[in-house]
């Protein structure tokens, strides 16, 4: 057995790669100048300079990285959320702002704020422009609102200790995955029996902090029926039965508080047919405002589907929840809907490739193990889920260019 040599850890930890990746950075940056900044020729570029970092840090830098200065962000950022912080700097204006001002406004020990502004500010999240004087730029204005904000809420308080507590429930559990969704690090870091939605539920604010958190996940990202991803004219509109008054367009399962209908209608504000939107009553009653043409269903995923026959169901980041037995019975239900030959099944989740390259589909994966005992799952392992155990076909995977989830198309066969 060979011992890596001490001077590897202080060395780059891929020096001969440079040159090459500062020409494909050129490239990269040249074609998203040209094309005025696309979600592609960004993607692009972020994921060249990413590897440029990666290759002239050291693996000393990359372990301090890790286990010093990223937690430490994640802390000193969420301090300045819970006490007011990037709100009173927004409203204060875009000029320069001293740590004794902020200090005095917000009620903070001086020396505390100092200390968390200058790490923050050493990782360019706020713009240091004189000693204990800061201003805002683009992320921390940001931190004033709740989609980016209730993310540093919910990190903290939900997901790290599960995080925390991974290592002894593996290791108790003999290294292998959960199955059951009311056994994972989440329920021994929380000392709690519930599962995780209800204990969100159960504990205000965390509930409305996770529902903005999963808003801000869906910013930016291409929406499915935009083109260039799924065909909603041809595989929707077009032999829909317009003919029924009742009939059902769209019915989105588990949809949360509603923001794929109220999308799916902004596209298309002339959609025929119904559109129903399905949840359980407490998340449906949280909803502050919804288009009147949405119907709310209080539901259950895990009893029988009311809506039968409908064009098609929706369900968004739904299945990754959920292990796979309890997965294929909310897919059950479902398909048991579904007429044949017209009724589509649409699952709206991350398809894990076979060489992953973008973190946030392996991030939300070991997110969903250890708080969920649920998973992100490759192309092989839906056709098990869906085809070999629910007995729906997949008709096609829909994978825009310019995204990272993609639309699973399922029929029930005749």
């Amino acid at each position: 057995m060979t011992t890596p040599d001490l001077s590897s850890a202080i060395a780059p930890t891929d020096i001969d790669a440079v040159p090459k990746l500062l020409s494909e950075i050129a490239t990269a940056g040249h074609a998203f100048s040209e094309v005025g900044g696309s979600i592609v020729t960004r993607r692009e570029l972020l994921m060249k300079t990413r590897e440029l970092v990666r290759a002239l840090e050291s693996p000393r830098d990359i372990m301090i990285r890790h286990v010093w200065a990223q937690p430490c962000n994640v802390m000193a950022i969420s301090f300045g959320v819970q006490s007011g912080l990037w709100t009173a700097m927004m409203e204060n204006g875009d000029g320069p702002q001293k740590v004794v001002d902020l200090a005095k406004q917000l009620g903070i020990q001086e020396e505390l704020l100092q200390r968390m502004m200058r790490h923050i500010a050493t990782s360019g999240y706020i713009d240091m422009t004189a000693p204990d004087e800061y201003t805002p730029n683009s992320f921390s204005k940001s931190l004033a609102l709740p989609a980016i904000s209730s993310g540093y809420h919910t990190s903290p308080t939900i997901l790290n200790p599960s995080f925390l507590r991974a290592h002894d429930w593996l290791r108790e559990k003999g290294y292998t995955c959960p199955t059951d969704t009311v056994d994972t690090p989440f329920q021994a870091a929380h000392n709690t029996k519930l599962h995780a939605f209800a204990y969100l539920q159960s504990t205000p604010p965390h509930g409305q902090n996770f529902h903005d958190h999963m808003h801000a996940y869906l910013l930016g990202r291409p929406q499915w029926m935009d083109k260039g991803f799924y065909p909603i004219q041809e595989r929707v509109f077009d032999g829909f039965a317009t003919t029924n008054k009742d009939a059902v367009l769209f019915v989105d399962v588990a949809g949360g508080l509603g923001y794929y209908t109220e999308e799916l209608l902004a596209m298309f504000p002339d959609a025929p047919g119904r559109l129903i939107l399905q949840d359980l009553p407490p998340v449906l009653g949280s909803i502050q405002q919804l288009h009147p043409r949405i119907e709310s269903m209080g539901y259950d995923f895990f009893t029988e589907q009311p809506i039968k026959g409908a064009r098609v169901y929706y369900m968004h980041t739904v299945l990754h929840d959920w292990p796979d037995n309890q997965a294929v019975k909310i897919a059950s239900g479902v398909m048991e809907a579904m007429k044949p030959g017209y009724s589509r099944f649409l699952v709206h989740e991350n398809v894990i490739p076979p060489i992953p390259q973008d973190y946030e589909q392996t991030t939300l994966d070991l997110i969903m193990m250890t708080n969920f005992g649920g998973k992100e799952r490759s192309a092989a392992q839906w056709s098990e889920l869906l085809e070999e155990k629910c007995g729906l076909r997949i008709v096609k995977i829909w994978t825009p260019v310019d995204g990272i989830e993609s639309v699973i198309e399922c029929e029930r066969p005749e």
